[in-house]
């Protein structure tokens, strides 16, 4: 009893000598590693007549030292608050060897999109990643033996979800979910993904938009309107669109839609593959189908869909899709520059 008295008399000098919690917290913790934890292991060697007093002795010793600690750390506390104490400390650090960050281009041409559709009264949604098969195929009226299902195009995750192959599957929720709307315009957009190896013009996983209108009396007239309106926008007032009929299972009909390239103005270059024209979206008429599996009454729809890098690629001239993940600051400030 007489060494535990000796311990806490010890500690009781050095706990009033601490000017602050920081150093009080050290003091107990080194105070504890070299006094009282070997005590504890000296228990093993007692007897057992006189383990348990012991035990007992060192328990109270314990408490006792944390009871000194406890009120000192609350000491520090009241006096912080009295004081009225306010951190004056400077926080901030040096910042000369960082490089100014820099919007990349996926983010500049989506920003330009958004607010574009934003203005049209269209409603902007991201959608989820992962959603149904019924989302992204059923309900879109793809065949049951339609390519786009097959695994080695589809990332799935069981047999009821999959990473979503395109934003139509998020544009198919909200109809479903708003389909008593008389005029329902909303754009999707975020990643999408497929099973495909990555080069200059593919990636397994990029950024889609797509839109969709509904309301009754719309026609091909009010879809070229809308995207052509939408390119001079984005490419300048001298952009020329054509179209070309085509094929997808959500649209009837369906059109591959086409810009003249900006960059050689249809003369012919790499980036056009001298052809003078760039493939930019597919679009056309909502399918009578995916408007009554959605629970519409209105029997008219426009729809379009296309990747964000692709947009990018032919604003800025980017001829490598890969380019646009690397994060070279080089690349990014000269397209900022640019975009100004």
């Amino acid at each position: 009893m007489d060494k535990y008295k000796t311990l806490l008399s010890s500690f009781l000098q050095i706990i009033d000598k601490c000017k602050s919690e920081k150093e009080a917290i050290t003091q107990k913790n080194i105070f504890f590693k070299k006094n009282i934890s070997p005590l504890y292991k000296e228990i093993k060697n007692i007897s057992e007549s006189e383990k348990s007093a012991f035990g007992s002795n060192l328990n109270n010793l314990k408490d006792q030292i944390m009871q000194i600690y406890e009120k000192k750390i609350i000491s520090f506390k009241d006096e912080l608050s009295s004081k009225n104490h306010q951190i004056t400390a400077d926080l901030s650090i040096e910042t000369a060897n960082f490089n100014k960050g820099s919007l990349s281009p996926i983010s500049l041409i989506s920003n330009k999109i958004i607010n574009f559709f934003k203005k049209l009264d269209f409603s902007v949604v991201n959608g989820d990643e992962v959603t149904s098969i019924k989302y992204n195929f059923d309900f879109l009226n793809f065949s049951a033996d339609h390519p786009g299902r097959q695994t080695s195009e589809t990332f799935y995750l069981n047999d009821k979800f999959m990473l979503r192959a395109h934003n139509t599957a998020s544009t198919a929720e909200q109809l479903h979910k708003n389909n008593k709307s008389k005029d329902l315009r909303v754009l999707t957009f975020g990643y999408v993904y497929r099973n495909d190896d990555d080069d200059a013009t593919h990636s397994h996983q990029f950024n889609q938009i797509d839109l969709v209108w509904v309301r009754e009396g719309l026609s091909v007239a009010n879809l070229k309107w809308i995207l052509e309106t939408f390119f001079k926008y984005l490419y300048g007032q001298d952009t020329t669109v054509r179209y070309r009929l085509s094929y997808f299972p959500f649209t009837e009909p369906s059109f591959e839609v086409d810009v003249k390239c900006p960059n050689c103005k249809g003369k012919g270059c790499n980036i056009c593959k001298h052809s003078g024209w760039l493939e930019i979206l597919g679009a056309g008429m909502l399918h009578q189908n995916v408007l009554s599996s959605a629970g519409f009454k209105i029997t008219t729809g426009i729809a379009a869909g296309v990747g964000i890098e692709r947009l990018a690629m032919i604003k800025y001239g980017i001829a490598d899709i890969r380019d646009l993940y690397t994060n070279d600051f080089r690349f990014l400030r000269q397209l900022n520059q640019e975009s100004k």
